[in-house]
This record gives structure tokens, C-alpha cells and sequence, in this order.
């Protein structure tokens, strides 16, 4: 996939999170999330339309072609790896998604899949650290390093009272793949195991 520039691929972002949240990407919204002028954002969202990421009528906002959904959604996907990197590295998580907006148009694809790799292959030396929540036996706790899932799944969780940092007892799991009770916060939950296995913690 031909590398765009960070400023264009900031705005795929930006405006693929709104399609994601089921939002209108406006110029003034565009604007406000990432902080320049309107003008700006009208002049940007010209040039997009030009080379074939965006439909966009003046006053009525932009959405996304097939090309510009693609190109925004392997950004974002980008970006929530990094964090997940950095939180794993013991960044704070009042800083991950700043420092992951800076990182994200520097790491090549490469180095993108060798970091995938790293977290989740289970072979690799960092991925040792980590594990899902639905490998820890019953009985045993851990901290909540981050949740490996998009917007819906990460806010699903959190109204569950699980974000990371927050320790988690495995209380039972069902067998055949069926759904496990989870403890956080002294309150016992049933959660679905592919829910679930979004849920990656390290030995607390």
C-alpha cells in the first residue's frame, strides 16, 4: 500500500473514527479533533476528494470511499497497536495515544507486523509477558494491559469496569469455548468468550 503523508493519513484517521462511531465527519468536527481551522479541514478535504478518499459537497461533510475507508481503518488499526506496545512497555496511559499519534507514520508496515507478532504469537520473548485472559486457570488474577479489540469492544468492557490496569480474577471458565465469570471490583460477571478473549493480562 503506497505510504500517503502524515497529515493526510491523520485525517483518513480522524475521519474513519467518526465513520466508526456512526458520526457525521464535518469540517467544523474534523477541525476540533484535530485542532486547525475549517478553512484548513475544506481545503484538505478537496485534496482527498482529488485523489479519490473522500466524496465531499461543500456544506454537507465528507464520508469515505472504499480507498479512503481502507487507507483510514490500516492507520487506526496502526495506532491502537502501539498503544498497546507502549502500555505494554509501562508507558502511561494518559500518554499512549499522543505518543502513538507521533509513531504511527513512522513504523513501516515491516516493523508493524514484527510488532503484531511480538503481542500475540506467543512465541516471541514480550509476548511472554502478556496472555489472554481466558488462559489464566480459575482462580488465578491479572492486570488488564490492554483490551485487543476496536471502539465497541473496548467500551463494552469498560462499562464492565475492565480498562487497563485493573485486576481481574478468572472465577470459572465454561468448557467447549462457552463464556467465562469474571471477577472485577468485587463484583462476579459472566462474560462471552470471545469477548473475552480480547482481555490481555500479565500475572498479578
Amino acid at each position: 500500500m503506497k505510504k500517503e503523508s502524515p497529515s493526510v493519513e491523520e485525517y483518513l484517521e480522524a475521519l474513519y473514527r467518526k465513520k466508526e462511531g456512526g458520526e457525521k465527519a464535518t469540517t467544523k468536527e474534523i477541525a476540533r479533533e484535530l485542532n486547525i481551522s475549517q478553512p484548513s479541514v475544506t481545503q484538505m478535504f478537496k485534496k482527498l476528494a482529488r485523489a479519490g478518499f473522500l466524496d465531499y459537497e461543500s456544506y454537507r461533510g465528507a464520508s469515505l470511499t472504499k480507498k479512503g475507508e481502507q487507507r483510514g481503518k490500516s492507520v487506526l488499526k496502526k495506532h491502537r497497536l502501539i498503544e498497546k506496545f507502549l502500555l505494554l512497555l509501562g508507558v502511561s496511559k494518559n500518554h499512549v495515544h499522543e505518543e502513538a499519534c507521533r509513531l504511527e507514520h513512522a513504523v513501516s508496515d515491516e516493523v508493524e507486523k514484527r510488532m503484531r507478532r511480538a503481542l500475540f504469537s506467543g512465541k516471541a520473548a514480550l509476548a511472554g509477558k502478556i496472555k489472554k485472559i481466558t488462559d489464566l486457570k480459575a482462580g488465578a488474577k491479572g492486570k488488564i494491559v490492554f483490551i485487543d479489540g476496536g471502539k465497541n469492544a473496548s467500551q463494552r468492557l469498560a462499562d464492565l469496569g475492565m480498562t487497563p490496569g485493573t485486576i481481574v480474577k478468572m472465577e470459572s471458565k465454561s468448557s467447549f469455548g462457552g463464556p467465562v465469570r469474571l471477577c472485577v471490583r468485587s463484583c462476579c460477571i459472566a462474560v462471552g468468550r470471545g469477548l473475552a478473549e480480547k482481555i490481555f493480562v500479565e500475572a498479578a
